[in-house]
Parts: structure tokens; sequence; C-alpha cells
């Protein structure tokens, strides 16, 4: 289902707990033996929610039989399940159902708690009265206090001269305080006459306030995002939700940016079963700044949408289309206030496909659009295609693996000029021989054929200036992979571990493939470069596992490096291509990969590719982050990648530091550098405050760009991000110090309250 969306204030919410106590309350029937003494006794009884014994103590115990009425005095102490209630006194009437305690009470139901003077509970008629009360919501740490908080029926409540707050201690930090409180569960409630204050402060007066009362979703205002910034100015969100049925609701985000534009976006979600569900988000802006000085007045849009819906006979469906109506829309407009990112191109597709867990049959249409080039008719774009796939299936009667698939790809651009265009057919099937030499060597030989089939042209200028019509038959391809494990267990304990399994695979893959057709095949993308090969790679493969405890391990180091011999492709550090040079070398580049985990405070994550040719790192990128037990953490990435002829197509350094300077104040900083043009294309620090029930976020960010045409350094975006918000009352951002966000992987433990 869609998750819920929480808008409205918890203060009116806790009512429903006085509610719960009367309701429970209301299932009392009584029957007290007199005895006199002060022995704790059992009292059958029907209670909800089931026939569970209530425990009562107390000093003296009577019962008055014209008037049918029991009473408790001197301490008195009733239990039932986990609800305990305490007082002074406890009279029940039985003619009129009434129950009153006086003096002291206090009940506590699970975690929560009521305190007050008095409580009136009228059995028969499920009403009560709590005098001057107090009420503790702990899972929601709410507080609630009044001179008379009343159920007035089965969900009517009202407080008299009441306070909320989710403040600790004598003095809260804030409440809101109000003489008349009405609500309606699951409907509305009005707060009269109503002050906000700061500690002791009133700060502003609320004459009369209505809110939605529900516990589901519910249509309203969600919480306001204001940020300043030097390109757009004063940028105000106000997001409004809709909740148009259990299954489907949207969310309404207008936006003022007071340099230069004004914005509404509208998100509408839908999930009516478990088979379907999907998001789409669209935004207009309006922008009087954007485009040339002569025409600056621009309408711009900017759609996506994403639909996933399973159908009968385990067929799926998935789509991801997006569309904007102007190239550079997200060089000033990209949804944050902060942009980290810059998108430069987008993809769209739908996808239809059936699975099992013998084959997969997929159709699937996919649209490119590159935001670098002026004009996207150049961009070619590849669709239908379709796919057909067998997954490994033993031959019958044979000690014999095979695996086949068929993909149909066509190719097309409205502008054509020095590229192949046209209909591709692939059928590629393996098959393959694993043998196991006992437990000591494993050895997989296999052979693969390629079958292509081929109608397409060469376009110079919008012109075909040379077709291929014709099935390719001589692509094969020979493949062994021998590897064998050596282990040793250390059993004695050592960096905490009970006990510790060192492996080392040894693995050795060799790759034949034959010297390709003089022909001229169409060369769509990639898979249709299938040179001459054959090549031997030999890989070490170390890893540390250690025990924790029975049954619970942790792969706390892996290490591995390769290294190949291509006995037919060569090159040099003169030719890197291996197109011209005489002077021949036979080996590719060596991979290292480095994981190291000890601890869940530690990680180092490490990979590096090296070229011996040209005596060079070709690529490199380490990850480091530390985190101690106070929670400050610091994650350092930096990462070099340059091609073939030695041109740098990445290196940056990546800085993201966390402090916690108190309990409660948090310094955040976070740098991305590019060193290839000396400049920090994003810096953000900031203070996070967050006392127990408060939070206040101070954020500054500078965003730069460069312009892929000139490549000159855009003026820098400058924001200023400050929010305050109130626990209980809106959205309050707790930064999450989990592995999994700090290394951008997906998980369940990103953190964030409401």
């Amino acid at each position: 289902m869609i998750p819920r969306k929480k808008t409205t204030c918890y203060c009116l919410r806790i009512i429903a707990f006085s509610a719960a106590f009367i309701a429970l309350a209301g299932q009392y029937s009584f029957t007290v033996a007199l005895e006199q003494d002060t022995t704790e006794r059992t009292i059958p009884t029907s209670i909800l929610p089931g026939d569970l014994p209530v425990k009562m103590s107390a000093e003296r115990l009577s019962y008055n039989y014209k008037t049918n009425t029991y009473t408790a005095r001197g301490n008195v102490s009733l239990s039932q399940g986990n609800t305990r209630l305490r007082a002074d006194s406890i009279v029940y009437e039985g003619k009129t159902g009434e129950l009153t305690a006086t003096g002291g009470v206090i009940v506590r139901a699970g975690a929560d708690v009521i305190e007050a003077e008095k409580v009136k509970i009228n059995l028969k008629a499920s009403t009560g009265v709590l005098f001057n009360g107090k009420l503790l919501l702990t899972r929601q740490h709410i507080y609630l206090q009044g001179k008379e908080l009343e159920k007035k029926g089965t969900s009517e409540y009202s407080v008299k001269e009441g306070s909320f707050t989710t403040c600790d201690g004598a003095t809260p930090d804030w409440k809101i305080t109000g003489k008349d409180l009405d609500v309606t569960l699951e409907g509305y409630g009005t707060l009269k006459h109503g002050f906000f204050y700061i500690r002791d402060i009133p700060v502003f007066y609320l004459p009369w306030l209505i809110y939605p009362a529900k516990r589901e979703r519910q249509t309203g205002f969600l919480m306001p995002s204001t940020a300043s910034s030097t390109l757009r100015g004063i940028d105000f969100r106000a997001p409004f939700f809709l909740n148009i049925s259990p299954s489907v609701d949207a969310t309404i985000s207008p936006r003022f940016c007071s340099k230069r534009a004004v914005q509404c976006g509208l998100e509408f979600r839908y999930n009516p079963t478990e088979d379907l569900k999907g998001r789409f988000y669209g935004e207009y802006t309006y922008d009087w700044k954007y485009g040339p000085p002569s025409d600056p007045l621009k309408n711009l849009f900017y759609t996506t949408w994403r639909h996933d819906q399973n159908f009968s006979g385990a067929a799926r469906l998935k789509t991801n289309i997006q569309w904007v109506s102007d190239r550079n829309y997200f060089d000033i407009w990209g949804g944050r206030f902060d942009k980290r990112l810059r998108v430069r191109y987008m993809e769209s597709n739908a996808i239809l496909y059936r699975q099992t867990n013998s084959f997969l049959l997929q159709a699937e249409a996919r649209y490119f659009d590159n935001l670098d080039l002026p004009d996207n008719a150049r961009t070619v774009q590849n669709l239908p295609i379709l796919t057909a796939t067998l997954f490994d299936r033993q031959v019958p009667y044979l000690p014999l693996l095979v695996n086949s698939n068929f993909t149909y790809n066509y190719f097309h651009a409205p502008s054509m000029n020095e590229v192949w265009l046209g209909a591709r057919v692939q059928w590629d099937t393996r098959i393959g021989l694993p043998i196991s030499l006992g437990r000591y060597l494993k050895f997989d030989p296999s052979m693969s054929y390629f079958a292509r089939g081929y109608d397409g042209d060469y376009y110079e200028h919008g012109k075909s200036v040379s077709s291929v019509n014709s099935v390719r038959t001589d692509l094969y391809q020979i493949n062994t992979d021998m590897f064998t494990d050596i282990d040793r267990i250390f059993e004695r304990p050592l960096f905490g571990f009970q006990k510790i399994k060192h492996t080392i695979r040894p693995r050795v893959v060799w790759t034949y493939r034959p010297l390709r057709s003089r022909q001229i095949y169409p060369y769509f993308d990639e898979s249709d470069r299938m040179n001459e090969v054959s090549l031997l790679t030999a890989e070490v493969r170390q890893s540390l596992v250690g025990r924790i405890s029975p049954g619970e391990y942790l792969d706390f180091a892996s290490f591995s490096l390769s290294q190949g011999y291509d006995f037919h492709n060569t090159r040099t550090a003169e030719d890197p291509l291996g197109e011209r040079s005489p002077l021949k070398s036979h080996w590719t580049n060596t991979q290292a990969e480095l994981s190291i985990r000890p601890h869940s405070l530690l990680d180092l994550r490490a990979q590096a590719e090296y070229d011996p040719v040209m005596n060079r790192a070709r690529s490199y990128s380490v990850n480091l982050g530390v985190m101690d037990h106070r929670g400050d953490t610091i994650q350092i990435l930096h990462q070099f990648a340059e091609d073939e002829l030695r041109e740098d197509l990445n290196r940056q350094t990546n800085l993201n530091l966390q402090v916690r300077l108190t309990s409660a104040i948090d310094f955040f900083l976070e740098n991305q550098y590019t060193h290839q043009f000396n400049f920090a294309y994003f810096t953000s620090l900031g203070l996070n405050y967050h006392p127990q029930c408060w939070n206040m976020l101070l954020r500054y960010s500078e965003s730069r760009e460069q312009d892929p045409v000139t490549h000159k350094i855009r003026d820098a975006d400058q924001t200023v991000f400050l929010t305050v918000s109130l626990y209980g009352l809106g959205q309050v951002y707790r930064y999450s110090r989990d592995w999994s966000d700090m290394l951008g992987v997906e998980s369940d433990s990103a953190t964030s309250w409401f």
C-alpha cells in the first residue's frame, strides 16, 4: 500500500489515549468479596480484551447492599494484564455504573501513563472525565495536560485549559496551549484561544484552529520548505497532500522563487492491488529569466512516469517514461535545493516480459535523450528489442548444459550521418561440460556459437552509401575455466573472532575466438565487435571469513589479482589501440580489488587497473569510511580513470564529514572536487541542532557547473537552507549513519522521523 502521510498535529491524537483508557475501564464488572484484610485477592471479572483476572488490594473494602456500592480505600492497587491503576480510593456504584478514583490516581497501560487528581467514568455509557490530568504516550513521546479531559461519546472528546508538547521537563522547550479543544476521531477537531509557547514565553496567538483528527491518511498541508539561493532568490515550497482513496493519493507542490520563477509540481501515486502500482510526477515552471534576453519568458515542463504491473501467466510490465521540454532545464531546475548531480541524459523504456525457471521472453522499447547535444536527432535509438532466453538446461542423457539467447534489435535515427542503421538478429548458444575432479579441481569447458543476421545501411549526409543484407556464420568461441580452493581454519581466537577461515582460489581461464571474416558487417554497438582473440587469464582470490558465534559469520577481508595474456591482439605505448606498431606486446591490463570490513565502524573498498604496456595506472578508486561509537563519521572517495590515449575521463575526490560537537549539535561537511578541472562542483556545510523535542537545521551549499561546450565554469549557485521542526508537528530529519547510506547502497535502515 501507499505509505501514510502524517499531516496532523499529534496534540489532538492524544485524546485517543484517554479514550482507550475510558473504553477499557468501561468493560470492568466488579464482584468484590467483603473481607477486611489487606491481602491481595483475585476478583473474577470480564475485561477487554479477554477474560483476564483483575487483582486488587486495599487497606479497607466495603459494600453497601442498599445502594449497590463498592468502596476500596487506602493505597488501592488494581491491575489487569499490562494495565495498572493506583489511587487513594475507588468507588463503584452498581446502579449507575459510575466508577470514581480519587487521590493521586496513576494509571499505567503498557508504557503509557496517566496521572490525575480524580478519574470519573460511567461504565454503562462509556464516558468519563479526567480532572487535572496529565497523559504521556511513550511511543510518540507526547505529553497532554488539562484541567478536564472528557470523553463525551463513542468518538467525541474535549479538553479544557489544556496543553500539548513532546518535550521532557517541568518547563518544556515548546508547548501549545488552548482554552477549549474538541475532537471527533476520524473527523475534525477545533482549538480555541490557543498560544504557542517557547519555554514560558508565548510567541503567537491562535484564536481558532481546525485540523483533521484522523488516524489514517488525510488531506492537508505538509511541512513547507524555505531556502535562499543566489540564482533563484527566496525559494519557498508548500506541498499539499490529497487523499483520493485508500489506494490513490497525490501531492501538489506549489513553489515560488523570488528572482525568476513560479512552479507547480504534481505527484500522483496509485496502488489499487498488489499487482499494480505506479507513480506519475510532472512540474510546470514559468521562468521569466530563462532563455535569451530577447525572449526570456519560458513555459517549461518536465514529466516522469513509472508503472509496474503483473499480469496473469507470470507476465509483467515495467515502464519508466521521462520527458523535458528544454534541454538545459536541469541546469537550473534539478528538483532539489542543492543540485549534486548534473543530469546529462534521460532514458525512457517500457519492458514487457514473462519469466519462468527455464526461460525468459521480453519485449522492450528504449529511448535515449542526450542533453549534451543541441538536437537529439543524431542519437541512435534502439527499439524495439525482442529477447528470448533459455537458461542452463541439461541435455537429456548427457552431462552437458546448454543455454541460448535470441535477440532482435532495430536501430534508427532521424539524422543519418556516418552511422549504421537497420536491423540485427542474434542467436547465441553455449554448451558446457562442467567437471569436478573430486574436491580439488573444478573444470568447466564450453563452446559458444554466435549467429548474426544483418539488414543495415551506412548513411552519410542522409543518404545510404553502403548496404548489407546477409547472415554471418563464422563466429564461435571456446572457453575453459579451471579453479581450486585451498583453505585453512585458524582455531584460536583472533581479531575478536572465534575462528578465522582463510581461502585461496587460484583460477585460470582461456578464451579463444578465431580470425574474423574479412567481409564488412554493420557496426551497431559493441556486440558487433567480435575480434580475434586467444586470451589466457590468471586470477588469485583470497578471502578471510570470521566466525562471530555459532551460525554467524563475517566475510571481513578479500583481495583479488588478475592478469591476462592475449596471443593475438597486440599493442604498445606508441600504439595503444594496437593498430599500426610492429613492436608488439600481448599483456592485458592488471586488475586488483580489495575489501576490508573487520568491524561495523570501518569499511575500506579499493580497486585498480594497471597497464603494464604503458606503465601507468588506467583507473583506480579508494572508498574509506570510518565511524566511532559517538556517531562521528568520515567518508573519503577518490577515483580516477583515463582512456587509451591517456586523456582524463574522471578524476575527483569526495569528502563527507559529520562530527558530534555535543549530544545535541552535529556539524556536517560535504565536498565534491574535480581535479581535472580544478574546482569543487558541490560544497555543503552546516549545523544540525537536535535537542530532545525539536530540530533546527542550518545548511549552506554552493554548486558549480562547467559548460559542456565552452568548458567555462558557470557562476556558483549559493543556497542557504534553514528549517525548524517540532517533533510531533512535522517532518524532522535525522542523519543516517548507516554504511549503506554512506556508500550509496539502498537500505531499509535509512531514517526519517515524522
